[in-house]
Formats: structure tokens, C-alpha cells, sequence
């Protein structure tokens, strides 16, 4: 009798707690709605459907087909994948409370757009009562110490919830809820909730928590054909994980066997001065040949390897020349004052051009009001959020105004043919419109063609950068002119051969591609040149330094 009452009345608190926690995410969109002007995306985002959640060891607290028991599976598991493919969620699960039969959460991964961002339980010995939790995000180490901050650039923005150990991934169409639970007894437990578009959620087939809940079965198992590369985690993530909860229920006999599924170690190749002295080939003679690649680990042992295996020179020549055309480096053009490809790529302030809140550049729509591009949101430097504003400077003429503004993560300006504009961005305070000073930032054209007979040939000339990088395979012709570096198209381009990201680029896009890195500036121009043709073309840009980092 009283064991009855005590289960219900901790029911009863349970939901207390859920409904006080969704309302509680309810509140948070509607905020987010309002900073972004998302206004009717995030209205009907808002409303409590679209939503699946897991709490405590582990239940059930919505999904999208029903509600399903609580899934006390181990392993890796989906959470939920959106109908259009553009946003995952990955969970880990091991057993709980020294139990087999009972489960907690206690990893999250993310693919967001084509961005990773993992949470990882805390290491046995650095475990604390709700500490800050650890964040990657594209292969960057943050904790939500750091709170809040955008994802270099992206839209995505992780937002302290019940700081240091709960926030929120959001960026529009999705809100990922996260609060990791740890204390010195020593344990480590995620609560999550997932929210998507109502209208993106999975298919009632998919093999997810959110959908099957504890009819959902592993991506991968610890089976001899197990496959791991749909994995969102790392196999360093995997056996992070596996070493908190191998060491957690080793402090059980009743858990003390438990098993932590992870993908198999990838065995070492065998040296290749090893191969070389069985096959009886020169071990110096093949350093010689490989070493333009020495700054390369993987590649210069691959073409050791390569030569290794037949004494052929021509295995490592071949391999060199296909790599330098596959991942062509960057290199500088003559002229400028200084030239740094490695600290331009890893210190130049990165921003985002996904939201675009006003659209009329040069007056030619398609919104009315300030003649200018505003994109906002488009970074936070040192804790303040920064839009990126263009005007231009002279007469623009557009083939296509409606095209202005943005393709996926490009900044996008269509310019008639046969005529040139110069294009101003400035960096400025969102709130007070103030120019924000950048110590170090790139600015990327990418795409630099052309139609047939040199029709439509583009040409962009920017003055006050340090320089111009280029790749080794460049396609462009580049001039240094005092402090002007002019980049120009020479080889006719189609459609099918157009860039879709500034984070994947192939070696023909960016052969196409300069970036122009600049210290201590606000603001930034460009002049935008094509010759007669057909209708006009599209420049492409992005603030990343894009070249610099090279392939």
C-alpha cells in the first residue's frame, strides 16, 4: 500500500517537473523568435507539437508517434532525424543506477546543417555536481562555461538554460535541449529534448527513439560486421564514453560485466621503411621523392608507402602530382606586404550571411527602404552580436535583384553584364550600429568565371587587404597595384561546376576562389567588374578565409 502511493506520488512530481520544463522550452522559443524575426517560422514552432524529449533514466516525455514506453536500450541510437535530412541527433545510452534493466543517456551528438556538435560525459577524475559540460562543435573544444555564443560561422546559436549544465542548440527549424547531470558520487545523466519544425518531423517508420522508442534498435553493436561510419561521434568520443560508463557500473558486481559497444580500433599500418627494406628499395631515395609532402603526415607516409611497394619512381611521382592537383595549397600573390596562409586560416574572424533581415543593395529591391543588405546576426565578437551591413558605392545594376542576398551559406549579388559596382561591408554593433573593429578577418570571392568567347568575364578588385591568396591550381589571373589585388576569371564555368558550400570546396572551386585577409578594419570593399555578355552573372562571397586553409 504504501509502496503504491510513494511510486505515485513521484509520478505525479515527474510530470510536474516535465510540464514545468516544457513550458519552460515553450518560453525560450518565443524569445528566440523575437531576437531572430522568425516571427511566423518560430509562431508556429512554438505551439508543442513538433517536440520529443527524454528525462532521467530514461523516460519517455513526448515523441512523435504516440507515446511509446520508455526505452531502456544501451547503446547508439537516433534520436530523431528531420524529414529533409539537414538535422540529426544521436544519443549514447548505458545502463544505469547498477542495473542492466535500467538506462540514462549520457551523450548527445548533433549534425545541424552539415555542423557537428557532440556532448560528452566528463572524465571519472574531473567529475563535479553539475560542472560545465563538454562542447565540440566542428572539431572546436568550448564548455558551457563559455555560454552563449554562435557557432563561427553558422546561425547556430548555443544559449545558456540553467547555466553552467543546461542550454540550448537553436538555429531556426530546430531547438536541441540539453542538460547534463553530474555529481561526485559519481554519475553523469543527460535530459534532452529535441523540437523541430512540425511539419519536418521524421517518418512514423524511422528507427529512432523519437518514433519506436525502445523498439528502436542500435546504429551499430560490438558484432565482428559492424558498421560505425553513421556514427556522429569520433571513435576518441566512443571510447570516452565507453571509459565513463564502463567505470561507473565497475563499482557494482551487478553491473560490473556490462558490455560498451564501440567501434573496433583501427590497427596500425605497418611502417613504410619496414616495406622498403623488405622489398629491397632505397628508404632514402623514396624520402626524396615524397618530401613536398612532408608537411602532410598521412599523405608523405602514403607516397613512402607507394614507393615502398615497387621501387618505381613513378609511384610516388604520380601520387605527388595527383595530391598537389587534389589539395592544392595556398600561396600568396607577388607584391604584398605580408603573407600568411596558416595564421590567416586559424585567426580570421569567421561570419555567417544565413539571415537576411533587409534586401534592397543599391535601391534595386527587392525590399524598399535603406539601400542596403543587411545580414543579421552574422557573429558574436566578444560577447556582442554583429551584423554585417553592404551598401554600395555608385550606380548597381542587377539582371536579377531577387537573387540578392544569400545561396545557403553564401553571401550572393547579381551585377549586369557589361557593368561594375564597388560594394562596401561594414561589421557594426547590432544593438547600437557602432562599426566593430576586427583584429583579423578574411573576405572570399568565390566562383570567378565565365561564359564562352570570355562573355560575362568577372573581375573583383579590393583594396586595403595585406595581400591575396591563391591556390596552386589557380584558374585566376591576380595583380598586386600598390595596396589593390585584382583577381579575373579566365576559364568559361557552368551551373554544375558552382560551389554549394564555403566548407567543401573541390580543387576546381577553388581554383576559382581568392581570399583577402585584413587586419584591424571595420569595413571592407570590393569592386565588382563583368564584361558584355548575356543577362549577368553571380558573385559569391563569404567572411572566411576560405583559400588560406586550402583543401
Amino acid at each position: 500500500m504504501f509502496k503504491l502511493l510513494w511510486a505515485t506520488a513521484c509520478v505525479r512530481a515527474q510530470s510536474s517537473v516535465f510540464d514545468e520544463r516544457e513550458n519552460e522550452g515553450l518560453q525560450l522559443l518565443q524569445v528566440a523568435a523575437k531576437k531572430h524575426e522568425h516571427n511566423t517560422t518560430h509562431h508556429d514552432f512554438s505551439r508543442g507539437d513538433g517536440y520529443c524529449a527524454f528525462w532521467g533514466d530514461t523516460h519517455t516525455v513526448a515523441a512523435y508517434n504516440g507515446h511509446p514506453p520508455d526505452p531502456q536500450q544501451h547503446g547508439l541510437f537516433n534520436m530523431a532525424t528531420s524529414k529533409d535530412g539537414r538535422f540529426k541527433a544521436q544519443l549514447y545510452q548505458c545502463a544505469a543506477w547498477h542495473s542492466v534493466s535500467v538506462s540514462w543517456i549520457n551523450a548527445m551528438a548533433y549534425d545541424i546543417d552539415g555542423t557537428r556538435v557532440v556532448i560528452l560525459p566528463p572524465t571519472m577524475n574531473t567529475i563535479s555536481n553539475n560542472g560545465p559540460v563538454y562542447i565540440r562543435a566542428n572539431g572546436v573544444e568550448y564548455t558551457s562555461a563559455q555560454l552563449p555564443f554562435t557557432i563561427p560561422g553558422t546561425s547556430i546559436d548555443i544559449r545558456a538554460h540553467k547555466p553552467p549544465y543546461g542550454f540550448h542548440i537553436v538555429t531556426e527549424g530546430f531547438d536541441a535541449r540539453v542538460e547534463m547531470m553530474t555529481s561526485t558520487h559519481p554519475y553523469c545523466y543527460v535530459d534532452t529534448g529535441l523540437r523541430l519544425d512540425p511539419s519536418n518531423v521524421p517518418d512514423t517508420n524511422e528507427n529512432s527513439f523519437c518514433i519506436k522508442g525502445p523498439q528502436a534498435t542500435p546504429i551499430a553493436d560490438d558484432g565482428m560486421d559492424a558498421d560505425w561510419s553513421a556514427s556522429l561521434f569520433t571513435n576518441a568520443d566512443h571510447s570516452r564514453i565507453c571509459d565513463y560508463c564502463l567505470a561507473y557500473n565497475a563499482r557494482s558486481a551487478t553491473t560490473a560485466g556490462f558490455k560498451c559497444a564501440k567501434p573496433p580500433p583501427v590497427p596500425p599500418a605497418p611502417p613504410a621503411k619496414k616495406e622498403c627494406e623488405d622489398n629491397g628499395c632505397s628508404w632514402i631515395h623514396a624520402q626524396q621523392l615524397c618530401h613536398s609532402l612532408e608537411g602532410d603526415d598521412v599523405l608523405y607516409n602514403d607516397c613512402l608507402f607507394d614507393f615502398c611497394l615497387e621501387c618505381e619512381d613513378d609511384a610516388a611521382t604520380q601520387f605527388v602530382a595527383e595530391e598537389e592537383d587534389e589539395n592544392p595549397g595556398p600561396i600568396c600573390v607577388a607584391g604584398a606586404p605580408e603573407c600568411a596562409p596558416e595564421e590567416v586560416c586559424t585567426k580570421a574572424v569567421k561570419m555567417n550571411t544565413l539571415t537576411v533581415s533587409h534586401n534592397n543593395l543599391g535601391g534595386v529591391g527587392p525590399d524598399a527602404g535603406a539601400e542596403e543588405i543587411r545580414y543579421s546576426n552574422a557573429a558574436v565578437i566578444n560577447g556582442k552580436t554583429v551584423d554585417l551591413v553592404l551598401t554600395t558605392d555608385g550606380t548597381f545594376t542587377s539582371s536579377k535583384p531577387s537573387v540578392n542576398g544569400n545561396a545557403g551559406a553564401f553571401g550572393r549579388l547579381n551585377v549586369k553584364c557589361g557593368t561594375s559596382v564597388t560594394i562596401s561591408m561594414k561589421v557594426v554593433d547590432t544593438e547600437t550600429g557602432n562599426p566593430v573593429v576586427l583584429d583579423a578577418v578574411a573576405l572570399t570571392w568565390y566562383d570567378l568565371d565565365e561564359g564562352k568567347k570570355s562573355k560575362g568575364r568577372a573581375t573583383v578588385t579590393t583594396c586595403g587587404s595585406t595581400g591575396a591568396i591563391v591556390s596552386e591550381n589557380t584558374e585566376l589571373t591576380v595583380e598586386r597595384e600598390g595596396d589593390c589585388s585584382s583577381a579575373t576569371s579566365s576559364v568559361a564555368g557552368t551551373g554544375k561546376d558552382n560551389p554549394t558550400s564555403p566548407h567543401n570546396l573541390d580543387s576546381l572551386q577553388i581554383s576559382r576562389a581568392v581570399t583577402l585577409p585584413f587586419k584591424q578594419v571595420s569595413e571592407m570593399s570590393s569592386t565588382l567588374s563583368l564584361a558584355k555578355g548575356f543577362k549577368g552573372r553571380n558573385f559569391l562571397f563569404a567572411i572566411e578565409p576560405s583559400v588560406a586553409c586550402g583543401l
